[in-house]
């Protein structure tokens, strides 16, 4: 499979708060067996679980400044320097990481200084260890580009029994549960790529009428 994407940048974003998590190894292997070789641009990986700091960044007096501006600042760097997204969260009970919850709300207006994520395409990725992660694509879709005009993608996928299905060869043409799963996601990054590479050309065009209206409605 030949992809696309003529130097665009895609940041995929695994979400779990705990070190070396399932999400994690997803987000490597979606890189590794998607990306690697299939793509004109860059990919990169950021792990929120490196930024505890970021779970607290409004708090107050609880926090070591400097280290909190640093990951801020790490942080931002490549929300605004990305093309396109993808999202990799876990479903824990029912909801999306913490972590996720405050990278939504540093990419607002009044906390990034601007707009590192407006008029970028996002495909998200689900993640269970049992038979849930459907509710992740529920809850991101419902809320998070109000602010961050964040725009997602119509396609998404679930990977349920994630372990099971880290250890699977990667065989998106097979007609069973697993090749569903690998389909639906190499078309969702095919598409994310398109995305990603013609709306590059118009975004400083776009970008002044989400500054004038950055909260939403």
């Amino acid at each position: 499979m030949r992809l696309i994407g003529n130097d665009v940048n895609i940041l995929i974003i695994s979400c779990s708060q705990r070190d070396e998590s399932k999400s994690l190894e997803l987000s490597k292997h979606i890189e590794e067996h998607i990306f690697k070789d299939n793509i004109d641009g860059s990919t990169t990986v950021l792990d929120l679980s490196l930024y505890p700091f970021l779970l607290d960044h409004y708090g107050k007096g609880r926090d070591d400044e400097e280290l909190l501006a640093q990951n801020k600042k790490d942080v931002l760097s490549q929300l605004y320097s990305c093309d396109g997204v993808v999202i990799v969260s876990p479903e824990w009970g029912g909801m999306i990481p913490p972590a996720l919850v405050n990278l939504l709300l540093l990419s607002a207006y009044g906390s990034a200084g601007g707009l590192p994520l407006a008029n970028k395409p996002a495909f998200v990725v689900g993640v269970s260890a049992t038979g849930g992660g459907g509710n992740v694509i529920t809850l991101l879709k419902a809320y998070s580009g109000k602010n961050s005009h964040l725009l997602w993608l119509p396609l998404h996928a679930v990977v349920q029994n994630v372990e099971e299905f880290l250890i699977k060869k990667w065989a998106p043409e097979e007609n069973n549960r697993f090749g569903q799963v690998q389909s639906r996601i190499e078309v969702g990054l095919k598409s994310l790529l398109l995305y990603s590479e013609k709306l590059k050309e118009i975004r400083d065009e776009l970008l002044p009428l989400s500054e004038k209206h950055p909260y939403g409605q």
